[in-house]
């Protein structure tokens, strides 16, 4: 939620061992709209939670490829 005040983000990408646990997206995307408390109207966040508070696109191989991605692009 502060990172949503803050920096408003288009999107939040949340990987890693714990988020695997597909049960913990519902319940995060509800804490994160409770806190809210209906300060933010962004009807894309507000609406769109689903899309705003994903999993990685790359799933566990994420931080990987993307540590590749960066180390290929030094010259």
């Amino acid at each position: 939620m502060n990172f949503t005040l803050t920096l408003s983000p288009q999107r939040i990408i949340l990987g890693g061992g714990v988020m695997e646990q597909k049960q913990l997206f519902p319940l995060v995307r509800a804490k994160v709209r409770g806190l809210l408390n209906g300060y933010l109207q962004v009807s894309e966040i507000l609406e769109g939670m689903d899309d705003f508070i994903v999993r990685p696109g790359l799933g566990g191989r994420a931080g990987v490829l993307g540590a590749m991605a960066l180390a290929g692009g030094r010259d």
